[in-house]
């Protein structure tokens, strides 16, 4: 075949239709280039379509054991072509059987890090990445079916570099939901505005195009909030429209199984800003907005007056948690002094 391939580059067709013989002859559908590029065949059997790594999904873990594997099920089970994705998983000093659970299925690739975080186990995993695009969750999240075909679409059709997707919650409960429909509206808000503040990430559910990540990151490797770090990045260099929210890209969060699981999740929330406040130039929604977007999901979700007076009171102790948060962390801790702009590129 080596032999042949030369000859063929002598008639290189100068037709559509000379090109069409030529992929009858191969037996499969290729273009111009690919008949004639001696890589894309495999001379010790048939020649064969060589797949474009199209998405790496980067998981990170520690002592994950005991969601991960409802974690990998739904990786594996996407609607998305496998050949199409990858997923890396990276063990972050896990003490464990999350290693040996990850084990278990072949088409996973397991890394490790050393250097304890998440932000740190993301970056080896964007690393060794293969795709185009990075998609990122956590362990304790289950995305949807169709999460990566969602994912793949709206790259495909816009010209955005992030994805933001939204969260459920591991139970219907009345009170999840609630919170559930009011996350999603001040989603909504936040991200179809121009107020660069208040932008923010949540790497358990957000994906980036490979080119922007290699220009902008890696990931600042601080405790909490990189994946916020990284989005105002973005924005700053690129601009708002350059991050985009979606209702369909969905994981669900088992991890938030109870409004105090939710509340617990608010403290840290509040206690994390001090990692990154000063570095984003970040800040929280004014009252106004929070009200605003309170408004929103009334309206968009046709809350009777019990459903909405309940709400009001979840909201006040979320606040309350949050407020809370923010003052044990600067009672006990100093700010993270991180460099702007990391020397660290991938």
């Amino acid at each position: 075949m080596q032999q042949i391939m030369p000859e063929m580059d002598k008639l290189a067709p100068e037709s559509a239709v000379t090109t069409t013989l030529y992929r009858d002859l191969i037996g499969c559908s290729l273009d111009y280039n690919q008949l004639f590029d001696t890589d894309f065949y495999d001379f010790n059997c048939s020649p064969h379509s060589r797949q474009i790594m199209r998405i790496s999904v980067v998981v990170p873990f520690y002592n994950s054991q005991r969601y991960i594997e409802h974690c990998i099920q739904a990786l594996l089970e996407q609607t998305y072509p496998s050949q199409l994705y990858e997923v890396i998983m990276v063990d972050n000093n896990s003490t464990d059987g999350s290693s040996a659970i990850v084990r278990k299925y072949p088409r996973i690739k397991l890394l490790s890090e050393a250097k304890q975080g998440a932000y740190a186990a993301r970056n080896r995993g964007v690393a060794a990445s293969k795709g185009e695009v990075i998609a990122f969750t956590d362990p304790d999240c289950v995305p949807s079916r169709d999460w990566l075909k969602q994912i793949d679409a709206m790259f495909r059709h816009s010209g955005v570099g992030i994805i933001i997707g939204t969260q459920q919650f591991a139970l219907n409960s009345l009170a999840l939901r609630l919170l559930e429909d009011y996350e999603e509206e001040k989603n909504a808000y936040i991200f179809s505005s121009t107020i660069k503040r208040v932008y923010y990430g949540h790497a358990n559910n957000m994906a980036v195009r490979k080119t922007l990540f290699s220009e902008l990151g890696p990931f600042v490797e601080i405790p909490r909030g990189a994946d916020v770090v990284f989005v105002r990045r973005c924005i700053d260099q690129k601009s708002c429209d350059a991050v985009c929210y979606s209702r369909v890209v969905k994981v669900r969060h088992l991890e938030i199984d109870s409004g105090r699981r939710y509340f617990e999740k608010l403290f840290i929330y509040g206690r994390s800003i001090r990692c990154y406040g000063h570095i984003a130039n970040a800040r929280p929604m004014t009252s106004l907005e929070r009200l605003f977007v309170f408004r929103n999901t009334i309206k968009n979700h046709q809350y009777s007056w019990t459903r909405s007076t309940f709400l009001i009171g979840l909201l006040f102790v979320g606040l309350l948690y949050w407020i809370f948060g923010g003052i044990s962390a600067a009672l006990i801790s100093k700010p993270v002094v991180v460099p702007e702009h990391p020397q660290e590129r991938l």
